[in-house]
């Protein structure tokens, strides 16, 4: 549940959205078109993908929502079309347990928002606000730079104060991308720091390269930015996952991937190789890829060991808190789930050696 002043801004923020609503049930299109219109001033609906293609190329949607199973075209069809005219459109789709198997091919397209049958408008209203938010500080971003240009071109602003200020907007935008994240999951905002402060010292103790140390510092905190587009059922469940709710658990890394591909900046395209390789595991084992050995990007063999040291100290939904010395043993001898082998040899054995220092960083950055 969205506390009061974010619900104070999301209302604020929602004025001129435009949403499409695609969905053949008329009950449920009706229904829920009805709540969307207590927050959006213009909610389109159509009955089918073939009237939501239609009503989507002459108009100009900010979201569009959409069922996947519907006659005339589908809704994987309709995203596909849709996305080859606006390739940055946000789209939720909704879909029953039974069509898990669609999903990649969605992420595929670019779609990093799904919801579960029977839809939850608790869940779906909490999505639409990340993506309220998200449209909101880029068009604040996008005016912003413009008064910037014209501000040199007018000569009112030196280049170089001009750079500072939108160097300090974009990080701000990370940093609430960052927190739309941190409103989807059980982790702490301390957590997502620590990743930061654990990955940098890492980085500085195998010797490399100051650019690189500054982008993993940035970067880091970005890895688990893809669970923004898992259900809440799933991500936020007290008791074990299923194995097809963990294959949709899974699918996190390459939402996060998406959400921040085509990027020509630096950092964001560590940040992007992070989110989509933090998983694999040295010995072949981890996802998505199956990657092995030197193969998997350094950024990622240093944050998988700084993402499971900190899960293993920190008190989980499904698991108390360990203690620094058994959480290093675990990492280093492993306990069965956890193994060495999966981890770059140089960078486990730098961590044995700094290991202290990872004690302390969570001891000054505690929850």
């Amino acid at each position: 549940m969205m506390n009061a002043q974010r619900l104070k801004d999301f209302v604020k923020r929602s004025r001129g959205v435009k949403i499409l609503y695609v969905e053949d049930d008329k009950r449920i299109r009706e229904d829920t078109s009805k709540f969307l219109l207590r927050f959006f001033d213009k909610v389109e609906c159509a009955a089918n993908g073939r009237e939501g293609l239609d009503k989507y190329r002459p108009g100009l949607y900010d979201i569009v929502i959409s069922d996947i199973r519907m006659p005339h075209l589908n809704g994987i069809e309709m995203v596909g079309e849709i996305k080859k005219l606006h390739k940055q459109q946000k789209i939720i789709i909704i879909s029953a347990h039974d069509e898990s198997q669609y999903l990649m091919e969605l992420i595929n397209l670019g779609v990093s928002s799904f919801i579960l049958k029977p839809l939850d408008v608790h869940q779906l209203l909490d999505i639409l606000t990340e993506m309220v938010e998200y449209l909101w500080f880029s068009r604040l971003e996008q005016a912003y730079k413009k008064r910037l240009e014209d501000a040199v071109d007018k000569k009112d602003l030196e280049l170089k104060e001009t750079r500072k200020v939108i160097k300090n907007l974009t990080d701000e935008l990370m940093e609430r991308l960052i927190s739309a994240a941190e409103h989807k999951d059980s982790d702490t905002g301390e957590h997502i720091v620590r990743i930061g402060l654990y990955a940098k010292h890492l980085a500085q103790e195998l010797k490399t390269q100051p650019e690189f140390i500054e982008s993993i510092a940035f970067a880091s905190p970005l890895h688990d930015i893809g669970k923004i587009g898992i259900p809440d059922s799933i991500l936020l469940k007290q008791g074990r996952l299923t194995d097809d709710e963990f294959e949709v658990m899974k699918t996190h890394s390459l939402i996060g991937a998406s959400i921040l591909s085509g990027s020509s900046h630096r950092m964001i395209q560590m940040a992007e190789s992070i989110a989509l390789y933090h998983h694999e595991r040295w010995d072949g084992s981890g996802y998505p890829a199956g990657l092995m050995g030197e193969s998997i990007p350094l950024e990622a063999r240093i944050v998988i060991i700084c993402d499971q040291y900190d899960a293993l100290v920190m008190k989980r939904p499904y698991k108390p808190p360990f203690e620094h010395n058994k959480a290093v043993e675990i990492i280093t001898k492993g306990d069965g789930r956890t193994l060495p082998g999966h981890f770059d040899p140089d960078v486990l054995e730098t961590f044995i050696k700094v290991a202290a220092d990872f004690a302390a960083i969570y001891n000054e950055n505690s929850d």
